[in-house]
């Protein structure tokens, strides 16, 4: 399973992520800012998913992802998708990674698909 997503994009950092922001937030993350313009993305509850661990639902399960936005030395804008910190296993087993799992996947398809219909997308790579 990938760890990390990186988006090349067409347009400035703050646009990249403006469109990042708004994507997981469609997705049900609460979105805050993070060092160096990054994100932290959050959803879900630690605690109830610490108690009942694989019970918890897509949208209860706790799930942190982190957003690194970043310029190359060629100029073009790299939007970064990291797993968060914290380990779903610990969370809930096997159901409990998979559940991390597709959320990583479902996060990394609602960006590509917001810079893909922006006209802005330009590769997609999984790391």
């Amino acid at each position: 399973m990938p760890e990390s997503h990186d988006f090349f994009v067409a347009a400035d950092p703050g646009t990249a992520r403006a469109r990042t922001r708004d994507a997981l937030v469609r997705e049900g993350y609460t979105v805050d800012d993070a060092d160096q313009g990054g994100l932290r993305a959050t959803r879900g509850s630690l605690g109830l998913t610490l108690l009942i661990g694989a019970w918890a639902n897509d949208r209860t399960f706790h799930t942190r992802l982190d957003v690194q936005v970043m310029v190359t030395p060629d100029g073009r804008t790299v939007v970064r998708l990291l797993r968060g910190s914290g380990r779903s296993m610990v969370k809930g087993g096997a159901i409990g990674l998979a559940r991390g799992n597709r959320a990583f996947e479902q996060a990394a398809n609602a960006i590509h698909t917001v810079f893909a219909q922006a006209g802005v997308l330009t590769a997609s790579v999984r790391g």
